[in-house]
This record gives structure tokens, C-alpha cells and sequence, in this order.
């Protein structure tokens, strides 16, 4: 092959090989994440359940927190002179 046809033709091949890698690199990809078990699945939905919860317990402490003792008090003992369910 003369020098000048492999000067003219190797950015060309160089972008067909980038191009094949990425996509290479992306169906890769696609394949490991659909081979994920459905066991993998049921443990973020779980993880994401206690994380739900842990957000509402401490929604709850922050408002303890950053309330005005007395309308704590007044919450407290409103609570108190309720009848029982």
C-alpha cells in the first residue's frame, strides 16, 4: 500500500474504530444492566422503603427540634385529654 492511501485512510478508520468501541461499550452496558435479577430489584425497593421511612422519622425530629417548646407543651398535653381510641 502506498504511503499516501494510508495517510488518507487512517483518520478514517481511526473514527470507524472509535465509533465501533462506544457502541461496543453501550451494549455492554445494556447487557449488564438486563441481567439484572429480579432478587437485586426487590432489594432496592426494600432499601428504598426504609429510606422513606428514616426521612419521615426525621421530618418528624426536625420539626420537634425547631418548634416552640410551648406549643410542644400545649401539642403534649392536647394528646393527653383525648379519649382512648
Amino acid at each position: 500500500m502506498d504511503l499516501s492511501k494510508l495517510v488518507v485512510f487512517a483518520p478514517f478508520a481511526m473514527v470507524i474504530a472509535i465509533i465501533w468501541i462506544i457502541q461496543n461499550g453501550k451494549n455492554r452496558r445494556t447487557e449488564l444492566l438486563a441481567g439484572r435479577s429480579q432478587a437485586d430489584d426487590a432489594v432496592i425497593a426494600s432499601m428504598q422503603q426504609q429510606i422513606d421511612k428514616l426521612t419521615d422519622r426525621v421530618a418528624v425530629l426536625e420539626r420537634l427540634v425547631t418548634d416552640d417548646d410551648r406549643r410542644l407543651a400545649r401539642e403534649i398535653d392536647g394528646l393527653r385529654q383525648r379519649p382512648p381510641v
